[in-house]
This record gives C-alpha cells, sequence and structure tokens, in this order.
C-alpha cells in the first residue's frame, strides 16, 4: 500500500499520513521533524526498526470507535531517497564555486 494514503484496513483513519523527517537518534530517543518543521522526541522503539537518520517516514493516524489510536509509521523509501538526491544537488551546488583553502581576511 502506497503508505501517503493513510493507514487503511484497522478502521476509520483521519485523513491522508503525515510526513516525518528523522533528524537523528541517540540513546533511545528519536528526534523527528515534523511538516510544520518542529522537532519531536519520541522513544526510537515507536519507529521502525530499520529507519536511520535522514529517513522519511509516512504517519497515519486511526481512531478506534471506543476512542483507542493507533499509529501506522513506514518508512517512505521513496520520497527519502529524492530528499537524499535534493539534499547532495545542494551540497554540490554550494561547494561549486568554492576552491577551498585558507582564508584571507
Amino acid at each position: 500500500m502506497d503508505p501517503w494514503t493513510g493507514i487503511g484496513g484497522m478502521g476509520e483513519t483521519s485523513g491522508p499520513a503525515v510526513r516525518w523527517v528523522v533528524d537523528g537518534i541517540e540513546e533511545g530517543v528519536a528526534r523527528v521533524e515534523d511538516e510544520a518543521g518542529r522537532l519531536l522526541h519520541l522513544p526510537a522503539w515507536l519507529l521502525p526498526a530499520a529507519v536511520r537518520e535522514g529517513d522519511v517516514l509516512a504517519v497515519g493516524r486511526e481512531a478506534d470507535p471506543d476512542g483507542a489510536v493507533r499509529l501506522r509509521i513506514a518508512i517512505d523509501r521513496a520520497a527519502t531517497e529524492q530528499a537524499m538526491r535534493r539534499s547532495r544537488e545542494q551540497v554540490s551546488r554550494l561547494a561549486g564555486g568554492d576552491p577551498g583553502g585558507d582564508i584571507v581576511l
């Protein structure tokens, strides 16, 4: 299933999945950036086992009739590769005009 279309199969979804980007994982705590640019600190065990820094996550939310809420968090490999490609291109553009060496003041 496309991770951007929501959870599916577990009950009523709250709409399409949102996007989080993993900023880092240290000492069992993951820093993820949400779509608004806020950093969230989450227990790393909530995320997929194979998650790495830089991964884009698709997060879907579903509420059951009894009030329980379930999250589905999946690594979006295509979005992760696209983000990594854009980052490499940006670094390449920024470094393209710098020959390196000493700074003269």
